[in-house]
């Protein structure tokens, strides 16, 4: 028997700890990071009505059993490449504006955040129309107990309240307030007034900014 100080002892006793689950649980994780990195790239450059289960097998060197054991059609690939997305951006906000500096701005950096989700939208907006449009007629929750809006409103919230504290904004409906602004920042609402209107992320950003930053 090797003594466990030996590296090729110890490599053994850490393959043996590790259990079949274990394994199982790295092999799922592995496959859809490569299944959903494989959607991300080929929805970047193609229209998504034309991407197939096909290309996202080939491209991801997973098998199409495999693949469809997860997903049953390319609607359920993009839901879960949009929530893995979603999720860490919201992460990311959260870190960002959860902890506002009492001596700041709650209106600057409101706008700041209002910047963050409009850069968002903008980078992943046909996805998340199109995933928009398939659920479209399947909602049985609103919209705004969904948890990426819910989220969403846990951040904007409080720095509109951190603002009329600070006493830069007189009190108003905080909640009437978030709600609107986030329809307003709604993926189908940014590409009416991008491709529709014509307007240019910037025009948007800042009429959205004029409205519920410098407006309240």
């Amino acid at each position: 028997m090797k003594h466990p100080d030996d590296h090729q002892g110890i490599c053994e006793l850490v393959k043996d700890a590790i259990t079949p689950s274990s394994r199982r649980g790295e092999r799922d994780t592995e496959y859809r990071r490569r299944i959903l990195s494989a959607a991300r790239m080929l929805l970047e450059s193609n229209d998504i009505e034309s991407v197939t289960m096909h290309q996202i097998a080939k491209e991801s060197g997973v098998g199409q059993g495999t693949l469809y054991r997860r997903y049953t059609h390319i609607g359920d690939v993009c839901s879960d490449l949009i929530k893995s997305t979603t999720t860490r951006f919201i992460d990311m906000l959260e870190a960002k504006y959860t902890k506002a500096d009492p001596e700041g701005s709650g209106l600057a950096q409101l706008s700041a955040c209002i910047h963050d989700v409009i850069d968002f939208v903008d980078e992943n907006v046909s996805l998340l129309s199109v995933i928009s449009s398939m659920h479209a007629d399947k909602r049985s929750v609103s919209i705004h107990k969904k948890p990426f809006f819910t989220r969403l409103r846990n951040i904007l919230a409080p720095l509109i309240q951190h603002a009329i504290q600070n006493g830069e904004i007189k009190d108003l409906d905080v909640t009437l307030t978030v709600n609107t602004l986030l329809i307003s920042l709604f993926p189908e609402q940014y590409l009416y007034h991008k491709d529709v209107l014509g307007y240019t992320k910037q025009q948007f950003t800042e009429g959205i900014c004029r409205l519920f930053v410098k407006g309240i």
